[in-house]
């Protein structure tokens, strides 16, 4: 009987000691998701990174300015995926981690015809709030060369172009595969996906100013692991 206690303690007293990281992210599907797989291309191999040193995770999610809002807390390690311009000031992004190609959703029946952005002057877009975008395209919102309309979601950005309310809506190539066969399979007929990739964009990991330990834990994980190929498995092997 002593033997079995002493063997409760031990066990409890590791169980007790092991490392466990509170993140906070979004429904960004396939890549971070609460109903997917594994929660989701990226959350697996954030994962299995984090694995390699003993560390457990667990993700929360959020709509994305509450994201990056409540990733700042103490209790969180920091928000995680997100491109660079997303880094908000008192985060330092750990990464590169994958890349995102960023294409044009558009309207089956007036497909958006362009060589160079300027081609797109004039036209709507739907932009989910706070989300970043490119320098050019950023530029052009700015001087009013696009018009936008600003929503709280992805979800919201293909409604809008579904209704017909604007003229396109920039997204990641494999987030807008993702909508259209699993959540909106009944706009397959209205939407599709512009041929044309703007730009690849990284992702990175965003750590608060509490976890600057974590973060020099977490790039020593990285040299272990191919981040991307895990990432690119997951998409290729995963519905």
């Amino acid at each position: 009987m002593q033997f079995i206690a002493l063997v409760s303690i031990l066990i409890f007293s590791l169980s007790a000691a092991a490392e466990r990281w509170v993140v906070a992210t979004v429904e960004w599907p396939p890549y971070t998701c609460s109903k997917c797989y594994r929660n989701g291309a990226a959350a697996e191999a954030l994962r299995q990174v984090l694995e390699k040193k003993g560390i457990s995770i667990e993700f929360v999610f959020y709509p994305w300015i509450q994201t990056q809002k409540n990733g700042g807390k103490r209790s969180f390690v920091g928000y995680f995926p997100a491109w660079k311009d997303e880094i908000l000031p008192g985060f330092s992004g750990a990464g590169p981690l994958f890349s995102s190609p960023l294409v044009f959703l558009e309207k089956r029946s007036k497909p958006l015809v362009w060589k160079t952005l300027d081609d797109l002057n004039g036209k709507t877009f739907a932009m989910t709030e706070g989300y970043g975008s490119t320098e050019e395209i950023a530029r052009k919102v700015r001087r009013g060369d696009f018009k936008t309309i600003s929503v709280l979601s992805e979800e919201s950005t293909l409604v809008k172009l579904a209704e017909g309310k604007v003229d396109g809506v920039l997204m990641d190539l494999n987030v807008g595969r993702y909508y259209l066969k699993n959540i909106f399979p009944q706009y397959q007929n209205k939407i599709s996906i512009n041929p044309r990739i703007i730009v690849q964009k990284d992702l990175f990991f965003a750590f608060n100013k509490h976890s600057k330990n974590k973060e020099e834990q977490f790039n020593e994980a990285l040299k272990a692991t191919n981040f991307e190929r895990i990432v690119d498995k997951y998409l290729k092997n995963v519905p």
